[in-house]
């Protein structure tokens, strides 16, 4: 079979599988731990990562890849533990959240020490249940790319995020902080 087939048979069983656990995405045995979780997405990355694949499938196969892929990504993130991105400007979609309350009234989100804006009343209390995933990836990408300081990467990725889901207060509002942030330098 050659590798084209191979990927594609590996992405459709990927995305088949609804429901289906991070052990059983990544195709390991249940129960295992961080470092086979490692082993099996970095195999998957040697031969589905879409940046592989860019110039050798056509677009609707490469989205197929892509979610796929992006599916594998979040089991492995979700088998590493979580891994908790912060920032000091925007604060992790997690830590945003009351989990007092079922729906927040409001949602603060620190662009920097002095400054604090608060989210409208009507962001979800869980803005992740909302956010589709290709947005949360790109999310998380702008929060990475605030990590090190980047604003207009993170200004980049956040659109990138509103284009994957354009009704997302929350994501506008994020924009929102970071391209301020953007505006105050020279």
């Amino acid at each position: 079979m050659s590798a084209r087939a191979d990927v594609l048979l590996w992405a459709q069983r990927v995305l088949g599988r609804k429901g289906a656990t991070s052990w059983q995405i990544l195709e390991i045995p249940a129960g295992s731990g961080a470092d086979v979780a490692q082993e099996a997405f970095h195999k998957i990355a040697r031969f589905a990562h879409p940046d592989l694949l860019r110039r050798t499938l056509p677009p609707d196969e490469l989205e197929l890849v892509t979610t796929a892929y992006a599916r594998a990504a979040a089991a492995y993130q979700e088998l590493r533990g979580g891994g908790r991105v912060s920032t000091t400007r925007m604060k992790p979609i997690r830590d945003a959240i009351n989990p007092a309350s079922p729906v927040a009234t409001t949602t603060v989100i620190p662009t920097s020490p002095s400054s604090n804006r608060a989210v409208p009343a009507d962001v979800p209390a869980n803005p992740t249940q909302m956010m589709n995933g290709k947005a949360l990836i790109y999310y998380r990408k702008a929060e990475l790319a605030l990590r090190r300081g980047e604003l207009t990467a993170a200004v980049l990725q956040l659109k990138m995020a509103i284009a994957s889901d354009p009704g997302s207060v929350f994501l506008r509002s994020a924009l929102g902080e970071v391209e301020a942030e953007v505006s105050k330098k020279p």
